[in-house]
């Protein structure tokens, strides 16, 4: 037991150093986190929009297909959670006539050393007209050269009602080789991706969420990482713009708490 007195000293030093590490690392989220906040709440009044806070910050669409799903869902993912599901804040602002919400959510997972915070955005538009649908960005791999099909995944709406969920045809071009698209009614679908619709997908597909999802009265996309105040409303737009080319109109956004 000796040997476990003349160590004490060096035992409490270390025991020291991890404390004023771990106080060091919480000071500095905590000082990243109130200035994300300011400079969301800064950008929230530029476009005569509000902030809610983590009471307030759940999506819209939460119920039709869970924030942060890809990180969460699965055996070896929920070993590796180390905290709930957290709904950081959202966004709420009027866009050219527009109902929009951009909302924050993120979980920690374990890494071999530590934990780090994965976080998820999701831009959500209240918008009428359409027919339930997806549209998804192609994923080409060695295993799979014609390019996965995120979209064919029913809609948890339409599955509730026993609907049916079909392939939207394209016809072979650029189209049909960057993405794919399932409708409840293919027809419909069809229509609504009119040429001007076409044309803007493609032309701006690197600022459009990889997955579109059209369902209960909700266009919504989630994309990595938080919400940028510089960036973000890029994605916003290239969104509206896509679905004044498809016909939808807005829409009253669901009442949140």
């Amino acid at each position: 037991m000796e040997y476990l007195l003349d160590l004490a000293p060096l035992i409490a030093v270390i025991v020291a150093l991890f404390g004023l590490l771990y106080w060091s690392m919480r000071r500095k989220e905590g000082k990243a986190e109130r200035e994300h906040a300011g400079a969301l709440a800064r950008f929230a009044g530029t476009l005569g929009g509000t902030v809610a806070g983590p009471g307030g910050a759940r999506p819209w669409s939460a119920e039709l297909l869970a924030p942060l799903r890809d990180e969460t869902d699965g055996l070896l993912n929920r070993m590796g959670i180390g905290s709930r599901r957290r709904y950081g804040t959202a966004l709420d602002f009027p866009r050219d006539g527009w109902s929009v919400r951009v909302s924050e959510a993120s979980v920690k997972k374990a890494t071999s050393t530590s934990t780090t915070t994965v976080y998820e955005h999701r831009i959500e538009v209240a918008a009428s007209g359409l027919p339930p649908m997806k549209i998804s960005r192609r994923v080409y791999s060695s295993k799979d050269s014609q390019g996965g099909e995120p979209a064919r995944e029913v809609p948890v709406t339409v599955a509730a009602e026993g609907g049916q969920w079909h392939r939207v045809a394209f016809p072979p071009g650029p189209l049909d080789a960057r993405f794919a698209a399932f409708a409840g009614d293919p027809a419909a679908a069809a229509r609504a991706l009119r040429p001007e619709a076409v044309e803007h997908l493609l032309a701006r597909a690197h600022s459009l969420p990889f997955t579109l999802h059209v369902e209960a009265g909700l266009v919504f996309g989630t994309v990595p990482g938080r919400i940028d105040p510089d960036h973000v409303l890029d994605a916003v737009d290239a969104v509206l713009d896509l679905l004044d080319r498809m016909g939808a109109a807005p829409a009253h956004p669901p009442v949140t708490a």
